[in-house]
């Protein structure tokens, strides 16, 4: 399962923003005028405030999130530190049982693969190259930063039902997080079907 805590958020993040959105015509707003400019689509704005987080994901779910170029990332390095963990999602538990496999055969295998690598590492090959045996599904960590507004275009993306169900976790997580510390802005409804504009859905 994957994790997300909040460590950094712009302080006074809506003070900044009505400073920001008052600039245009020289006009005092309040805080709802800050969200009525957003819900018209006037996203720049949130680009003054920024969040960032302290992930843990598989590499599978960093490969997608690397997608997300507004954001910015440091993640663990393969060359200095070692992995020790596979993240297991909760398909390939329900295809084992359909199959009739064992939940203990399919940790076996990870584990297999995982005890190859640091047996690699302990007969002398590099870290950066014992790396090339560990699974997509190893567990790292980054810490991620992005500004409001790429949070904001993020989270719909991510929270779709067509999204991968690792990230959909995450994506909760971390909208989750936002919402309890900047609740004016990501405390919201626009993350449903019935505002989604991806016509080649077949969920509405």
């Amino acid at each position: 399962m994957p994790k997300a805590e909040l460590i950094s958020i712009t302080p006074d993040y809506m003070e900044l923003l009505k400073t920001a959105c008052s600039q245009p015509y020289g006009k005092d707003v309040t805080d709802k005028s800050v969200k009525k400019i957003i819900e018209s689509g006037h996203l720049s704005v949130l680009e003054h405030c920024y969040a960032s987080f302290l992930v843990k994901c598989s590499v599978r779910v960093l490969g997608q999130l690397t997608r997300h170029r507004h954001l910015s990332f440091t993640v663990k390095s393969a060359r200095g530190s070692q992995f020790n963990k596979v993240v297991v999602p909760k398909g390939i538990y329900e295809f084992a049982d359909k199959i009739n496999i064992g939940v203990e055969d399919l940790e076996a295998s990870w584990n297999s693969v995982i005890d190859s690598y640091h047996d690699s590492i302990a007969y002398g090959l590099a870290e950066q190259d014992a790396a090339y045996f560990l699974p997509q599904g190893v567990e790292t960590s980054m810490v991620v930063t992005g500004n409001f507004r790429a949070w904001y275009e993020y989270l719909p993306k991510r929270e779709c039902r067509r999204a991968m169900p690792e990230h959909i976790e995450l994506a909760v997580l971390i909208h989750q997080e936002l919402a309890k510390a900047a609740p004016e802005i990501f405390d919201r409804t626009f993350l449903n079907c019935s505002n989604c504009i991806e016509s080649s859905c077949d969920f509405k």
